[in-house]
């Protein structure tokens, strides 16, 4: 009877934390293998000797004997071996287990070696008994370990508030508790009921994640280790005489000992082990009407006691019924959810006396049946707690417990309360598909609800509409104003465009500050929807920009770009749409701002066309593709005063491709950077070479305003001049309006760096930006391009003459050089010159010529007599 007790104990322990094996990958052979060591006491240690020592590490030996493995070991914390297993730097590491999350750079095998289980240990008196009691107090668990992420997940999901404390070792967490440091320490069962007698502490009933214990090995390495490891571990559990048995006895830990596996296909071994377990109480409990002798009765009693006592610290709710459904057992987690007296004390005269009233437990009338065939019933199953009026959700395994006769005379249900684990899973699917800040459905869940929108999937459904709106400067007041009233800013426009929308359509955060909306039963006909869409988004555009957020002391008003496309019967798939949305949105960008552009073919069109241009403008540079082309620059009586560099580029494919196209797409990418070194390069080359014909006049060169604020373009233009000998004085650099507009002084510190290499700048396309006094009179302005298109005009249109004339008039009263653009007639010239326009540049004097040709007409001009 001793030992049939003995066998109960230990079967009580495995039945609630057996888990399960999963496939694992093949990784690379070995014969030599560098194994980590972190000491969990009598579960892995290291020997003497320096071989792995303990449970696993004795199994690892044998198995390694038996391979003719050659073993070395390194001693590491936990944390540190497990980064080290990932980094590659170990080849095995024992006592690892099977995570989602690891098997993404670890590989396992298929067997278990042991099955674990977790458990809180405190020092005696301090009062918690429960997950709840954790409230308020201070847990250390192993850094980098399962049951830290474990807790760190499910502890505020169930509104418990505890300070988790990672220690390096369990060893530390045990004499933390120990010193009041902290409260309780969550440890591996075997290790932490070996340790805990050492410092003082007692186990609690808090016992939570099941798990198998596994070797592990770096991802996509020794497959073979592996395929050994469970060829061994198979074999030998299949025997009790084996070596596996032999080292579980050597260490005296029979709770190690795995549950019998065997049974019926679709129920794990922790529904069978808890079986055979309940099964041997109601023996117990039915043994007492069969055996009256005293002593026997008294063996039984202290036998069921005990037995009793370990149901009555799992979490478990376990009872067992008779045939006419009347409770005979039910442990403490029972008894108290159900809210049902007390157990009666194991002295109790009469055992066949109920313990509870009838129907207490979970058999219904309709289980009867299939229980009385022998079948199990596993179900999921939501139960009211009488106590707390709470609805919680059970995993039941109910089953037949057989008397030694083979009659069916009571039946057991074990009820697993996966309430928690339940909210939690749903959390993490509400948390996977919807945004954090806002609570609106993510990308995600809009392309899964765009999918079933489509006409293809709904005809009936007619035309929906998807609408991405991006809000215009939102970075700027992210960066001035701080990312909480950033934050503030996308809660509010989530919550007007919910306002502003109807139940049946979605409005999704996408990403940063972009949102989708996907606006669905705009109506059968295309032309209606379209309306009907732009209408919808228009009201939303005015709905953010009109009423301003205050946050604090200063308002922010925001504006939107949003882009539209329709979707209709025969139209895009949910990827296209997208698309087409986005590259609406980015139109509205361009346009500035604060409105909405509906889709339209010549937006792909342009969009192909800008991916082929910035693809082989790559291509192109330090290529004869590009060359730079020159146009003179001339007074009124036929005197060169300068001359523009031009680039220009021939496609092998497509033939000349404009300026006005590539340039620009230039300046978004860092294209430019090449373009505009390149092109100094060919400037400075070129006044070497007019210099060689006697021809002093300068040469200017467009700069990109991003180019010209890189920190590093001083000294790269110092470079130059050093390496290459050009003259500076004889370089202007040609600047648009715009490029002081962020910050002026920063600008003309900038320009002022340049000057004292002799560069000289010009404001470009002079009369169609932002200049004003102010800011011209504060850089080092040399000289002014007036742009062509206030000289097209003249001398006919007043209007034209005018602004000609003042920009005359002030550049001479300010002593700037003046040259106009687009000159293409003797009225223009004659007209500019009489106003007092230094030189003029246009089609009337030259077009833009290679260089080359520019450097023989030079030549010829010096070689004509009297030249």
């Amino acid at each position: 009877m001793k030992t049939h007790f003995r066998s109960i104990r230990a079967r009580a322990c495995l039945c609630f934390c057996l888990g399960s094996a999963c496939l694992s990958p093949p990784a690379s052979g070995a014969t030599t293998l560098t194994v980590g060591i972190s000491d969990m006491g009598s579960l892995l240690s290291a020997a003497p000797n320096g071989q792995p020592d303990g449970v696993l590490g004795n199994l690892l030996v044998e198995i390694a004997r038996q391979e003719h493995w050659t073993l070395k070991t390194e001693l590491c914390a936990w944390q540190d071996c497990l980064r080290k297993l990932r980094d590659g730097d170990i080849d095995l590491l024992p006592a690892v287990s099977l995570t989602p999350d690891r098997t993404a750079f670890l590989d396992y095998h298929q067997t278990p070696a042991l099955q674990t289980w977790t458990q809180v240990y405190i020092r005696p008196g301090e009062g918690i008994r429960t997950i709840e009691d954790l409230n308020g107090r201070r847990l250390v668990t192993l850094a980098g370990s399962i049951e830290y992420s474990y807790l760190e997940t499910l502890l505020p999901s169930l509104g418990v508030r505890t300070r988790l404390m990672p220690a390096e070792t369990l060893t530390e967490g045990f004499q933390q508790v120990q010193a009041g440091q902290a409260d309780a320490v969550a440890s591996d069962f075997f290790f932490g009921n070996a340790t805990a007698p050492q410092y003082g502490l007692a186990a609690t009933p808090i016992i939570f994640l099941p798990s198998g214990l596994y070797y592990a090995t770096p991802k996509g390495r020794n497959a073979a280790v592996l395929r050994a490891i469970d060829r061994h571990l198979g074999v030998w559990k299949a025997d009790s005489d084996s070596v596996y048995y032999r080292i579980l006895t050597r260490w005296d830990s029979p709770r190690m000992r795995p549950a019998d596996t065997d049974g019926a296909p679709g129920y794990g071994p922790a529904v069978l082990a808890a079986a055979a377990l309940v099964a041997l109480i109601a023996l117990a409990c039915a043994g007492c009407t069969r055996y009256r002798a005293r002593r026997q009765a008294r063996r039984l009693r202290t036998a069921e006691h005990r037995l009793a006592a370990v149901l009555d610290q799992i979490d478990d709710l376990v009872c067992i019924e008779d045939g006419d459904r009347r409770c005979r057992y039910a442990n403490r987690p029972f008894r108290e959810f159900f809210d049902l007296p007390a157990a009666a004390p194991p002295e109790t005269p009469d055992p066949d006396a109920d313990l509870d009233p009838p129907h207490a437990g979970g058999i219904t009338a309709a289980d009867l049946p299939a229980l009385e065939r022998g079948e199990r019933i596993v179900a999921q199953e939501q139960r009211p707690s009488p106590r707390t009026g709470r609805t919680h959700t059970f995993q039941s395994v109910k089953l037949p417990l057989r008397d030694p006769d083979g009659e069916a005379g009571v039946f057991c249900t074990i009820l697993t309360d996966i309430t928690a684990r339940m909210q939690a899973e749903e959390l993490a699917r509400h948390n996977a598909f919807h945004d954090p800040l806002t609570g609106l459905p993510n990308r995600i869940l809009l392309l899964d609800r765009l999918e079933q929108t489509l006409p293809g999937a709904r005809p009936e459904a007619g035309c929906s509409a998807v609408l991405i709106l991006d809000l215009d400067g939102f970075k700027k007041l992210n960066d001035s104003r701080s990312h909480a009233i950033g934050d503030l800013v996308l809660r509010e426009v989530a919550r007007r465009l919910r306002e502003h929308t109807l139940d049946r359509d979605m409005v999704s955060r996408v990403s940063g500050d972009e949102f989708m909306v996907l606006l669905t039963q705009l109506g059968a006909d295309p032309g209606t929807g379209a309306q009907r869409a732009l209408k919808i988004a228009e009201r939303l555009r005015l709905v953010l920009a009109s009423t301003p957020l205050e946050p604090g002391e200063q308002a922010c008003v925001f504006t939107a770009s949003i882009g539209l496309t329709l979707l209709h019967a025969g139209g895009a798939t949910a990827g296209d749409a997208i698309r087409e949305a986005d590259l609406a949105m980015q139109r509205a960008r361009q346009l500035g701002g604060n409105r909405t552009v509906f889709y339209d073919h010549t937006l792909q069109t342009e969009f192909e066309q800008r991916l082929w241009m910035e693809k082989d403008l790559t291509l192109a540079l330090n290529t004869s593709q590009l060359a730079m082309h020159i146009q003179p620059q001339y007074a009124r009586d036929g005197r060169v005063t300068g001359a523009e560099l031009l680039a220009r580029w021939t496609h092998p494919g497509k033939g000349p491709v404009s300026p006005a196209l590539f340039v620009p797409l230039a300046e978004e990418t860092s294209l430019i950077n090449h373009l505009t070194y390149w092109s100094l390069d060919v400037a400075c080359q070129a006044l070497l070479d007019l210099q060689g014909l006697d021809e002093t006049y300068p040469v200017s060169v467009n700069i990109s305003p991003k180019v010209l604020m890189d920190p590093g373009f001083g000294e790269a233009v110092r470079g130059l001049l050093k390496r290459t000998g050009a003259p500076g004085n004889r370089l202007i650099f040609e600047i648009t309006e715009g490029v002081w507009i962020q910050d002026v002084e920063a600008t003309a510190r900038r320009m002022r760096e340049l000057n004292r290499l002799g560069i000289r700048f010009s404001i470009d396309d002079f009369g169609t930006g932002y200049s004003n006094l102010s800011s011209l009179m504060r850089l080092p302005i040399f000289e002014l391009k007036i742009d062509k298109s206030l000289i097209r005009n003249l001398p006919d249109d007043p209007d034209s003459i005018a602004i000609a004339r003042l920009i005359l008039a002030m550049a001479g009263q300010l002593d700037f050089w003046v040259v106009a653009e687009g000159v293409e007639d003797e009225p223009q010239a004659d007209f500019l010159a009489r106003h007092g326009c230094g030189a003029m540049q246009g089609y009337l004097f030259a077009r833009p010529m290679p260089i080359g040709d520019w450097l023989n007409t030079a030549r010829r001009r010096r070689e004509r007599p009297g030249s």
